[in-house]
């Protein structure tokens, strides 16, 4: 509990969405010195690795952050894939595998299927596989590996990697960045009294900014705008939100109506990156949220944790548990007994999918 509730704190303090006073603001001046630390080291090992990239014979396009933590990128990397799909047989997707099993070079799909589990593959390239047709999947500890694999055994002719903004020692011809529109760069510090992974200065790499989560009311990407004039003058900005497309049941693998999971209420359930954005999901679909339970980002449930949040649940009258895409393909094995629900999202444009687009064409040589 007191482990959760630090890591609450640091999470809601490094994004800024915490105003301290002292004597906390003591701690906090500790992670800023550690941050001006990191900020020194990170600098110059991002600046030897760029001195060579390496280059490969097809086209390379890149999505990635300047932050730890979620801000959409795993949904943008299955709208591209599908988008090249459409016109081509030939589109890999490489990426290191966040906490999986192993190291090494693993083939994820051939693009019909996943050929190894998650704990294999890592959550979220076994849900790209399980969300894309005709798209080639490659985790790899070392991604240089994992393209070559792609391009020499794949016969891919096109390369997305995925979260590889600060992989500098490969070159790519199109750089994505994405940025949560409520808070682009946290509280502006870097790691540990932040979560950016590097200095904004390094968004002048970028050649197109996504503005996710664009829900409010206004000019929700002002902010991602104003960092782009600061950092990145030349990148453009488009804007993006994500759409919940439908409910299934984890266990049947069949569609819920929306209608019938909402005359009960729901324990929300969720290890993703902000689970307060998911928490504010269920509430516009309707949900009457009867208890919440997070977890960190990628978190590997246990017997222990199953039978606490089976007990949370009937504690606080949960007629279901809802939990995110991403959290589905953790949990396929677990049948609480209450209805374990899954809410699927897609990416949606609020303004610039034309030039999202035009600048994947232009590196296509289209």
């Amino acid at each position: 509990m007191i482990g959760k509730r630090l890591t609450e704190w640091w999470r809601d303090l490094a994004r800024g969405d915490r105003a301290e006073v002292w004597p906390r603001a003591a701690g906090i001046g500790f992670l800023v010195l550690l941050s001006v630390l990191y900020g020194i080291a990170s600098s110059l090992a991002l600046w030897l690795r760029s001195l060579a990239p390496r280059r490969v014979r097809v086209p390379v396009i890149s999505v990635g952050n300047v932050v730890a933590g979620g801000t959409g990128k795993t949904p943008l990397v299955i709208y591209l894939a599908r988008l090249l799909a459409k016109d081509r047989d030939d589109v890999a997707i490489v990426s290191r595998g966040y906490g999986r099993n192993g190291r090494g070079t693993v083939v994820v799909s051939r693009g019909e299927r996943p050929l190894v589990g998650w704990e294999e593959a890592g959550d979220e390239p076994y849900l790209m596989a399980v969300l894309t047709k005709g798209v080639g999947i490659v985790v790899a500890t070392r991604r240089a590996a994992g393209v070559r694999y792609a391009v020499k055994r794949m016969r891919a002719g096109v390369i997305l990697l995925d979260d590889a903004f600060q992989h500098v020692q490969l070159a790519r011809d199109l750089d994505i960045v994405t940025l949560d529109a409520r808070r682009p760069l946290g509280n502006g510090h870097l790691l540990p009294g932040g979560i950016l992974r590097e200095h904004p200065h390094g968004l002048r790499r970028a050649h197109l900014l996504v503005a996710t989560r664009c829900d409010a009311e206004g000019d929700p990407a002002s902010e991602v705008r104003r960092v782009a004039a600061a950092f990145a003058p030349g990148a453009d900005v488009v804007e993006t939100r994500m759409k919940p497309v439908e409910l299934w049941s984890i266990s049947t693998g069949e569609k819920v109506s929306l209608s019938s999971a909402r005359r009960e209420p729901v324990l929300v359930l969720s290890s993703i990156g902000d689970p307060a954005d998911f928490e504010r999901t269920v509430e516009r679909l309707g949900f009457e949220i009867a208890g919440v339970r997070s977890f960190p980002d990628h978190y590997r449930y246990g017997p222990e944790d199953l039978r606490s949040i089976e007990s949370l649940a009937r504690s606080c009258g949960a007629g279901a548990i809802v939990t995110t895409e991403k959290d589905s393909v953790r949990l396929t094995a677990w049948r609480p007994a209450v209805p374990l629900l899954a809410i699927g999202i897609e990416l949606e444009f609020v303004r610039g999918e034309e030039i999202m687009r035009e600048s994947v064409e232009t590196v296509l040589g289209e």
